[in-house]
């Protein structure tokens, strides 16, 4: 029998489902367990985008309602009503809602082609701003138009430069309107509880206590927690059912804020896509103020690698292939690419990394963790107290998104094509 003197002490192991190449182990019962000192963890914890942006304490501020100004925006190509000027002798000239003020009286414009129309190419004079969105204006100013086009909002129309008299009297330039965007803190406060007993408890995996591992595993869920907010987070002010939030990017970055938006209806994203949407923000504040980073999902970064996967090029005996594309060389100016799983499957942001900052409310509000001052209640209730340890963590954020007229936005792309 098994454990006689005459008997091999087996310690193989055999449950007789398996196979019968060794017999029944003595002393099972009592056999120390062998468990690798490792805890493995697959949480997707990555926070690259809220590191981009310079971390959860870019600035500190004092109210929960955080707000910053943003001078008017002028461009050298106007913004066109739907019915810019009138054919003939139209003299009302239709901008942009609220952009009339930029263009004081003495610009001059230039539509290289009214409605479509070279041979009718027109120079036009402001002589009053009529209201904030119409400008009064002297039809071709120089002659030799035969017949005055109408004016399509379609038009390239530009500033062609600015005429007055020596002797005219003087004219007041509207004001300049600044603009003061705004967005809201947001509370993240999260306590854990360990009873005395589990925290004197020894378990496989585990360096440090259970309080520190639920903690670590807290700070960094917050932390994605925080960036998720910061791409995908929706200003609101808070409510007597549901605390403020802070809006993100995609609160921010849309047309009707500025901001250059493309949605593909499904479409297959194309190099061209990208590059129509570099040369939009480049016509809309310049080289110098455009976004300079696309932030996008992994079938953005596979596309927009596979425009370039014709210039792979092995060498003989290679034994490793492949290219990945972390910035592109582009017509106005190097771009980055930032690959993240933060973003829908079917999206990509241009922005530009020194116009969206995260920041705390005072000090306090740095995210952090803190013991708490009495002992913890029991977990998930409230009130009472008992044999528990908790620390809690706490941060007081918000977010600005500055200057979005520079940025821009590509969606709802093909994830498969």
């Amino acid at each position: 029998m098994a454990g006689s003197t005459t008997t091999l002490r087996v310690a193989g192991y055999e449950d007789g489902t398996e196979g019968d190449g060794s017999p029944a182990e003595i002393d099972a019962n009592v056999k120390i367990r062998w468990v690798d000192d490792l805890l493995v963890n697959m949480s997707e914890y990555s926070t690259d985008l809220l590191k981009y942006l310079g971390g959860p304490s870019s600035f500190a501020f004092n109210q929960s309602k955080v707000e910053w100004v943003e001078d008017d925006v002028w461009n050298r190509r106007p913004a066109l009503g739907t019915t810019p000027l009138a054919n003939g002798t139209g003299t009302a000239f239709n901008v942009g809602t609220g952009t009339a003020h930029r263009y004081p009286i003495g610009t001059i414009f230039y539509n290289p082609a009214p409605n479509g129309n070279a041979s009718a190419a027109e120079y036009i004079r402001v002589t009053a701003v009529t209201d904030a969105n119409t400008l009064a204006v002297t039809r071709d100013i120089v002659g030799g138009v035969a017949t005055e086009e109408p004016w399509a909002a379609t038009d390239e129309v530009l500033v062609a430069g600015f005429s007055m008299d020596e002797n005219d009297a003087w004219v007041a330039r509207p004001n300049a309107i600044f603009n003061l965007p705004y967005n809201y803190a947001q509370v993240q406060h999260v306590a854990m509880d360990v009873t005395y007993r589990r925290m004197e408890t020894s378990l496989y995996g585990l360096r440090g206590t259970d309080l520190d591992k639920i903690s670590a595993d807290t700070v960094a869920q917050q932390f994605v927690a925080s960036e998720q907010g910061a791409t995908h987070g929706s200003r609101w002010s808070g409510s007597t059912t549901v605390p403020g939030m802070y809006g993100g990017l995609k609160f921010y970055v849309t047309s009707a804020n500025g901001a250059q938006v493309t949605d593909l209806s499904g479409a297959a994203i194309t190099r061209k896509d990208i590059d129509d949407k570099l040369q939009a923000l480049y016509y809309a504040v310049g080289g110098d103020k455009m976004a300079k980073t696309i932030i996008t999902s992994a079938w953005g970064q596979r596309k927009i690698t596979g425009f370039f996967s014709s210039a792979e090029r092995l060498p003989p005996g290679a034994t490793g292939a492949g290219i990945s594309v972390q910035r592109l060389m582009t017509d106005f100016g190097p771009v980055d690419i930032l690959l993240h799983t933060a973003l829908q499957k079917d999206e990509m942001y241009f922005i530009r990394q020194e116009n969206n900052k995260i920041g705390h409310y005072g000090q306090r509000g740095r995210p952090h963790l803190e013991e708490a001052i009495t002992q913890a209640t029991s977990p998930g209730t409230s009130g009472g107290t008992g044999p528990f340890m908790r620390r809690v963590f706490y941060a007081d954020l918000s977010m600005m998104c500055k200057g979005v007229q520079s940025e821009g936005r590509i969606h709802n792309f093909s994830t498969s094509a």
